[in-house]
């Protein structure tokens, strides 16, 4: 948590009040897109229709089925029914595609994808699709695989940098077994069960490698109306962005336009209220020093056409998924609406901080 003269900074003494307005109007209509300012063909012909998630979204794929008779790198029916458990307590959880394949890697390396009553010849205390000690629970709470998965990826996501460690040193970290790399030749059949149960993979949701590859596929989303905004000027903004003519006072932060990607390849659908405030005049809240002014802020209003207040599920659940593909250092807002709620973030691993901002929306910041 930031300090007071830090919050002002963050744009918290003054009321947004045209913001405000407009984040009311928007739900009063039931967050209707705006008129769609004209795009050119060749820049949606060049991102493609592929370009971002559609249903569940890229990034989660879908929820996980098994197939009768479905077999899988030798992995059956039984063991696959066991893989969606895990994989499904992943997805509410908002664990990317990554830690969803870690958490099979270590499944089968432990129990072969089978809910074991005993443990093996070193230590036969550990039970369960991971092998779990006492110190996860009951005998019951570590049978149950989605318990099981449940205790394993929050001691995962306390792991650092487990995103970019190599997947069997992660694992190792959380189990505390012999030999680091006992689980690498299981991460290949853990991507094929991931792929073949959901759609999605361990490589899922690459984030697009700059702000004009990221603004294209926005731009694809905006004409399939995944992608709404309050204003048709910050839209025009990202526009601007794809096709290479932004100015200098307009451009938005490569990061930032690449969590939108996230947002959008993630959910259904995405309501955005504010991107670079220098471009348009506006200085609500910190003004100039806020990091809407330097294009490194986004406001999000709703999430699947239900309006957000920080304080909210879709709200929390949006900042789980950003933040495995945001800069370290990264900030939210809304800190204040979340502590009235009694409400906590949990467990993140690069946005850092928080800050009090008006309960109308979620705002992410990058540094």
């Amino acid at each position: 948590m930031i300090g007071a003269g830090a919050a002002a900074v963050h744009g918290v003494t003054h009321p947004k009040r045209i913001s405000n307005l407009l984040i009311v109007a928007a739900m009063i209509v039931l967050v209707v897109p705006v008129a769609l300012v004209a795009v050119p063909v060749s820049l949606v012909l060049a991102m493609g229709a592929s370009g971002f998630g559609g249903g569940g979204g890229a990034c989660g794929g879908s929820a996980p089925s098994v197939e009768a008779g479905r077999n899988v790198d030798g992995y059956g029916p039984e063991q696959l029914k066991i893989a969606a458990t895990i994989i499904s307590v992943g997805q509410q959880m908002s664990v990317p595609p990554h830690g969803q394949t870690l958490a099979l890697m270590v499944a089968m390396g432990e129990s072969g994808l089978r809910n074991l009553d005993h443990g093996d010849a070193v230590d036969n205390t550990t039970i369960g699709v991971f092998q779990q000690g006492a110190s996860y629970g009951t005998p019951a709470q570590r049978m149950d695989p989605g318990t099981a998965a449940a205790a394993f990826y929050t001691r995962m996501l306390h792991v650092p940098d487990w995103q970019t460690l190599a997947p069997t040193l992660v694992a190792h970290t959380v189990q505390i077994n012999a030999d680091p790399n006992h689980y690498a030749p299981f991460w290949t059949s853990a991507e094929h069960v991931l792929v073949a149960l959901t759609g999605a993979s361990a490589g899922t949701c690459q984030v697009p490698p700059d702000a004009r590859a990221a603004a294209l596929v926005l731009v694809g989303a905006i004409q399939a109306k995944k992608l709404n905004f309050l204003e048709p000027r910050y839209q025009q903004q990202v526009i601007n962005m794809a096709d290479g003519t932004a100015t200098r006072d307009c451009t938005i932060d490569p990061h930032v336009l690449q969590l939108i990607v996230v947002a959008v390849q993630t959910f259904q659908q995405v309501g955005v209220s504010d991107l670079n405030r220098r471009c348009t005049g506006m200085t609500p809240g910190a003004g100039t020093k806020s990091a809407h002014w330097k294009g490194k802020a986004v406001d999000f209003y709703a999430i699947n056409r239900q309006s957000l207040t920080g304080a909210d599920a879709l709200s929390v659940q949006l900042i789980h998924v950003l933040d495995p593909y945001a800069p370290r250092g990264s900030s939210a807002g809304q800190s204040d609406c979340r502590a009235r709620a009694h409400m906590s973030l949990g467990v993140l691993a690069n946005i850092t901080s928080d800050f009090p901002d008006t309960c109308n929306h979620q705002h992410i910041q990058v540094p």
